[in-house]
């Protein structure tokens, strides 16, 4: 800190706090083969939370246990159609209200972290 630095901290402009450290975020890559023969990287993880790509709501229902088992996962609605991707969000929404998780826009219209009670987000 130079000189100005030090007046600045003297008027008040500046504090003593340190910045918080952003922790990057790791994810393990994965890749699948369609019905219709396209091959799409997906993440299997991010920072150790599993994701699940559900392709209609009938599949993301089986999801709904490991929220029962108390285990977080992350939901990604991006290769649904419209339709399919909005049940799939208000019925993870409404299954979170019901057992007291936290059910958290990660990226809005695509993926979304369930949390069971009692677990927290590192930021």
């Amino acid at each position: 800190m130079g000189f100005m630095g030090y007046i600045f901290k003297i008027l008040g402009f500046e504090s003593d706090e340190q910045p918080t450290k952003i922790k990057k975020k790791k994810t393990a890559k994965a890749s699948y083969k369609f019905k219709n023969g396209k091959s799409l990287n997906r993440a299997e993880h991010i920072d150790g939370i599993p994701v699940y790509y559900p392709e209609n709501f009938v599949a993301s229902k089986d999801y709904a246990s490991f929220l029962k088992n108390k285990k977080a996962f992350i939901i990604s609605v991006q290769y649904c159609d419209k339709d399919d991707a909005e049940k799939i969000v208000d019925y993870f929404q409404g299954l979170a209200y019901g057992l007291n998780a936290k059910f958290i826009v990660l990226e809005e219209d695509k993926l979304y972290l369930i949390l069971p009670e009692g677990m927290e987000v590192e930021e």
